[in-house]
């Protein structure tokens, strides 16, 4: 038996013209995903457009909560990418845990996403490893509503209804998923609201053992209701955003250190205000106003646990842009307060940080530019420095090259990890028998990296793209951890080892190839190989999570103008968790610590109707229907039918 999931390993890439005609370079480590290819592709939750990034390596338990891994170490490592919203920073985790899913945008109020995947600084933060940057769609000119349903089944498995009073046999129905939005648009002030609701059963029968054991709902289920409201205005030449949004989510929270999955509520709120004000023709005044709150609640459990957290952040930023002839220069500075609020008796519940960054660019020719950024951050105590430098290069007309430079310097703060707050004594762990030990203090974490690209546009509608990319990592502070089954609680447990100061090295090539054979047909491969490297074991265990091949060709065709075609062929290495390896003899291979390679095949079709205002889709996932598991102890996905409608009226 397979549990169901939708919209799994659905992939696709947007065609984007990379010739700009102003004659600005844009990087070529950008990548946009734009609405068209999300319905094309079947995407009906936030957190599968980080199966859409190429280059991203993925892995979830539940297929509700992803982790993600942009050229570096494994998902369980600190997360390293940032996710904005219509330029606001959003601060979406907990205890490292970073899940798209908790951020409340609907689908259908996004226009497009724009994924960077080298550092650089962008409205105040200094990226690392990469950043998601979901823009918002721009209200039209009055009223306008949009509604989406969408449902799935997969085939072969009995089904949540198998658990329940209704006891049907063979129906697997995946969701629903509901939103609505509605916005108006006026000359000078637009403003939208959404809403959502989402169910999502897990039905693997390890899984549901695990969940059961521990819950004392009948029919373990994950929920999620989301709202939020954004309102922009000009006033005297300067443009002005305001964002309110608020998840609640009812999940079975995975901590790795614990072993196991625990009933929450998790609450998550962002407030947001940000603008931009003209002072000259050339000189622009920004703005950045947050708030987030993450919160791990108690849901009732057999065991009684309470995470017993919350965690609250608040920022504020203001920076001056200046453009002169061929440059462009950005100075700003920022302050932030982190508080956390437990039962728990902490040495020290916060801290606050200080920013001071800038960036640089300067394009002497037409065909040529270079950009400098630095970020410098400060706890009180200690100071630290980022800083990265691009250059770019157009040769002839065919020919674009780009190489990027960076150090980074990190605080212990920026972990986000529960390891900060346990050292502060934050007991969850301890109170719960999980047995803590530290192999020396926590060190220094620095990073330099090294990304160099090449495109060629071969012919009209054909291009080219080599890459290569290297990371040293030092001062890393990884998790030794061997688990044990406990076949009566169905868990996972065993002493952890936090072990400081390690090191090593990941190095890796890409190529893509872009093919728009006809107005209405699109073709792209993508390959990526990647490896570690060092003398550290830690380090290579850690790294050996993910996948070292990585090969995508996908597919979009519009025979005709209300009809669209899209396809995936994906097939990515197996990967080895050594965590689970003792768990792996004791449970004869039900969780077995080698995730074997996959290949898979998803195909799609889209209908619009109604002058473009009704939208079908129906998506078939892993055609071969092969069971593919992403993690040791997730579930195993078959072959799926996901179906979606959509109303717009505008």
């Amino acid at each position: 038996m397979r549990t169901a999931l939708a919209c799994l390993s659905i992939t696709a890439l947007a065609a984007q013209p990379i010739w700009s005609q102003e004659g600005e370079l844009p990087p070529l480590s950008r990548q946009v995903i734009t609405a068209e290819v999300l319905r094309s592709a079947g995407v009906r939750r936030l957190s599968d457009v980080l199966a859409l990034i190429h280059g991203w390596d993925i892995s979830t338990i539940t297929g509700f909560t992803w982790e993600a891994s942009p050229r570096g170490l494994s998902s369980f490592g600190r997360p390293t990418w940032a996710v904005m919203l219509d330029g606001q920073p959003v601060d979406l985790d907990v205890f490292g845990v970073r899940s798209l899913e908790r951020l409340p945008v609907t689908l259908g109020q996004i226009d497009s996403v724009v994924i960077l995947g080298t550092p650089t600084v962008q409205n105040g933060e200094f990226v690392e490893g990469g950043l998601i940057h979901i823009h918002s769609r721009q209200p039209q000119q009055g009223f306008s509503v949009q509604a989406h349903l969408a449902t799935a089944n997969e085939t072969g498995d009995p089904g949540p209804y198998q658990f329940t009073d209704l006891a049907t046999s063979n129906i697997d129905r995946i969701g629903s998923d509901v939103s609505a939005q509605v916005a108006y648009g006026g000359t000078r002030v637009y403003a939208a609201a959404g809403a959502l609701w989402r169910e999502h059963f897990v039905t693997d029968p390890a899984i549901r053992r695990r969940n059961s054991d521990i819950s004392v709902d009948e029919h373990p289920i994950i929920k999620q209701a989301a709202a939020s409201i954004r309102a922009g205005w000009e006033v005297g030449g300067g443009r002005h955003e305001l964002y309110l949004g608020h998840s609640w989510t009812r999940d079975f929270f995975f901590l790795k250190s614990f072993g196991r999955e625990l009933p929450v509520e998790s609450p998550f709120t962002h407030i947001g205000l940000n603008g931009a004000q003209p002072l000259s023709s050339a000189t622009h005044l920004r703005y950045r106003l947050a708030y987030s709150a993450n919160e791990l609640d108690k849901h009732a459990n057999s065991l009684d646990l309470d995470f017993d957290w919350q965690l609250s952040r608040w920022k504020v930023e203001i920076e001056a842009m200046h453009r002169h002839g061929t440059g462009r220069f950005i100075l700003g500075a920022g302050l932030a307060r982190t508080s956390a609020k437990t039962g728990y008796t902490l040495s020290d519940d916060g801290f606050t940080q200080a920013s001071l960054y800038g960036q640089l660019q300067h394009q002497p020719r037409r065909k040529m530019s270079q950009t400098l950024a630095f970020h410098l951050m400060s706890n009180g105590t200690d100071l630290r420095v980022k800083a990265a430098v691009a250059q770019r290069l157009r040769i002839g007309e065919r020919h674009l090259l780009e190489a990027v430079l960076s150090y980074l310097d990190r605080l212990p703060e920026e972990a986000d990890r529960i390891w900060y707050w346990v050292q502060r004594g934050y007991g969850f762990l301890s109170d719960n028998g999980v047995d803590v030990t530290y192999a020396g203090s926590l060190g220094r974490a620095h990073t330099v990296t090294f990304d160099a690209r090449w495109m060629n546009r071969i012919s009209t509608g054909l291009s080219l793209r080599i890459s290569t990319y290297f990371r040293s990592l030092s001062g890393l502070s990884l998790e030794d951890q061997r688990f044990q089954f406990n076949a009566l609680s169905q868990s996972f447990s065993g002493p952890v080892q936090l072990v400081p100061s390690r090191r090593g090295k990941v190095a890796g090539a890409e190529i893509a190839a872009n093919w728009e054979a006809l107005r209405a047909l699109e073709l792209v491969l993508f390959y990526r190989y990647q490896e570690a490297a060092g003398d550290d074991r830690l380090f290579k265990r850690t790294w050996r999570t993910v996948p070292r091949h990585w090969l995508r060709i996908t597919a979009r065709h519009e025979p005709w103008e209300s009809v669209g075609l899209w396809g995936m062929l994906q097939y990515r290495s197996s990967t080895r968790w050594a965590d689970y390896r003792e768990a792996d003899a004791q449970t004869d291979g039900t969780y077995s610590h080698v995730v074997d390679d996959a290949l898979t095949l998803d195909l799609a079709v889209q209908k619009w109707l109604w002058d473009r205002r009704m939208r079908l889709h129906l998506l078939f996932r892993n055609v071969f229907d092969d069971a593919v598991p992403y993690h040791p102890i997730g579930a195993a996905y078959g072959l799926t039918f996901i179906v979606q409608g959509e109303v717009s009226l505008d």
